[in-house]
């Protein structure tokens, strides 16, 4: 059996990046690290809770009522979670979101 060298190794001590660089997140400066990274961001406008009877129920043309007023601010989220808050506006032919608050936990 060969005897194997074993040696001790110095690290050098962590530093918090949120105590290194104040003002910039956990991430600190290297936020260039996850910056190219693609998410997929939802808008949701309100919820309906519905019977599974009411489900089976709907036929085209139904109108399904949510919980939440007409001149309410919409939810971003991301992977389930609330990030912000913004307003339906129109773009072209297509909707879009205006933001008016963004979470920042």
């Amino acid at each position: 059996m060969e005897e194997e060298t074993v040696s001790a190794v110095d690290f050098d001590e962590l530093v918090d990046a949120a105590a290194a660089a104040p003002g910039k997140g956990g991430l600190g400066e290297r936020l260039d690290l996850v910056e190219h990274v693609k998410i997929q961001m939802t808008v949701s406008i309100g919820n309906a809770d519905l019977s599974v009877a009411d489900l089976f129920a709907l036929d085209a043309g139904k109108v399904i009522t949510l919980d939440k007023q007409v001149d309410s601010p919409v939810d971003l989220c991301v992977n389930g979670r609330v990030v912000g808050r913004g307003t339906l506006v129109a773009v072209g032919d297509q909707f879009g979101v205006r933001v008016t608050e963004i979470d920042a936990h």
